[in-house]
């Protein structure tokens, strides 16, 4: 199992290129999975709500618009149903693009299946809007006799939106695909020009956890990500984490950045952690700031530990015992 996932990330590494993509991206996106995938509602350690700011080319001035370097804002909560076998799941994501804004909240549901072999499948579904907000004012138009230039203002509007995923777990290797926008929504504000279609985004994500010893659990993993089947990019990153407490980790985005990865659990029960992520940018640095950060806080509910192990190995790894 170890040997085909490292197939995949070579195959990623060799094959694929970074593109652009109009989702939000996160580095420590090995704590957030919910949001790329629903069917990760429900699983191990649930009943927690996990905040995450992120810094765009942190220190960025805008020379075009006022609005400055990109930033996300994401915040989660994760449980256990107590209606059927699976689990649920709420995501909010605030991202702010310059003189464009997104802003999606998203509902989902899991359903768990054992399969033979110590293995299980989780089938997940998210339902919710997807609002997209164009400032006009903010706008620098290189024609002033565009048909655009007239307008003013701030224009907003919403789609329904949903996504579908699949989780599959054998022992400590999980692997999952996911899509996102499956309705396509199309966004125009009533002008042709500033016209702008959420295409469907297409997720692919792995990993092993391996107990290096009793209490140092290693989790390399790997996301690819594509948008529209047609333009890729992919994180591949490995973590570290000592007593359940302290993690640290390394993570590469292709041709833009590499990234360190640290967190702690805080108070006796570990039930708060907070967590930084660096990415150091190495392409078209001329262009940007060096430097993307991203600040994240974990805290798992007391009382309401209903969290559940798909494949029955107890996981020690950092996306889900904080």
């Amino acid at each position: 199992m170890i040997r085909a996932i490292g197939i995949l990330l070579l195959f990623g590494m060799v094959t694929l290129g970074a593109r652009a993509q109009q989702d939000a991206q996160f580095t420590q996106y090995m704590f957030n999975p919910l949001y790329f995938n629903p069917s990760f509602a429900g699983l191990a350690n649930a009943n927690t709500l996990t905040a995450i700011h992120r810094s765009q080319w942190f220190g960025y001035q805008g020379t075009i618009n006022q609005q400055g370097a990109p930033n996300t804002q994401m915040i989660s909560y994760n449980t256990l149903s107590d209606f059927w076998d699976g689990g649920m799941g709420i995501h909010v994501v605030n991202d702010q693009l310059g003189p464009s804004s997104n802003l999606e909240i998203q509902l989902s549901g899991s359903y768990f299946i054992n399969l033979p072999g110590n293995s299980s499948l989780s089938i997940g579904l998210k339902l919710g809007m997807f609002s997209s907000s164009l400032d006009f004012d903010e706008l620098v138009l290189v024609d002033p006799g565009d048909n655009i230039a007239n307008i003013s203002g701030k224009e907003s509007q919403i789609r329904p939106d949903v996504g579908l995923g699949f989780l599959y777990r054998n022992g400590n290797f999980f692997g999952g695909f996911s899509t996102n926008h499956l309705l396509q929504p199309k966004f125009d504000f009533g002008v042709d020009e500033v016209s702008n279609q959420l295409v469907r985004h297409y997720y692919l994500t792995a990993g092993y956890d391996y107990a290096l010893t009793s209490d140092i659990t290693l989790t390399p993993t790997f996301l690819i990500k594509n948008v529209g089947f047609d333009n890729y990019s992919f994180d591949v990153s490995v973590m570290g984490k000592y007593k359940d407490q302290l993690w640290a980790g390394l993570s590469y985005r292709n041709a833009e950045s590499a990234s360190v990865l640290l967190g702690y659990s805080l108070l006796k029960d570990r039930s708060l952690a907070i967590a930084y992520a660096i990415d150091v940018i190495i392409n078209e640095r001329t262009s940007k700031e060096p430097t993307s950060q991203e600040f994240m806080v974990i805290y798992k509910f007391l009382g309401r530990d209903k969290g559940k192990n798909l494949g029955k190995n107890i996981i020690r790894t950092p996306r889900y015992r904080y």
